[in-house]
């Protein structure tokens, strides 16, 4: 992939792309079935189902774009603008070496 002249695959690796087996503390991408993809939030918190240029989240569509890219990358908005408002709130670390 890192020699992918696809800017907008490469796009998606300044954001931290990984495949299934990546971190998960990074965003991942991978084809689920013939045609379907999955799209991974960093610590999975959320899973998306990429049909082409829709987008579906928790089996209701929530994103419809005019091309399979542009549903990519609003998958991504429509996690940070709907879903992680929604999320609990993490713990508050504390520091055990003090």
């Amino acid at each position: 992939m890192s020699r992918d002249t696809d800017a907008n695959q490469r796009l998606w690796i300044s954001l931290g792309y990984g495949g299934k087996t990546a971190p998960k503390t990074v965003w991942r991408y991978w084809k689920h079935r013939d045609g379907h993809w999955v799209i991974a939030s960093p610590n999975d918190l959320a899973h998306f189902e990429q049909h082409g240029r829709t987008v579906k989240y928790n089996g209701e569509v929530v994103i419809e774009a005019k091309t399979q890219w542009s549903a990519t990358w609003l998958a991504l908005a429509y996690f940070y603008s709907q879903i992680v408002q929604t999320l609990p709130k993490p713990p508050i670390g504390h520091d055990t070496d003090a």
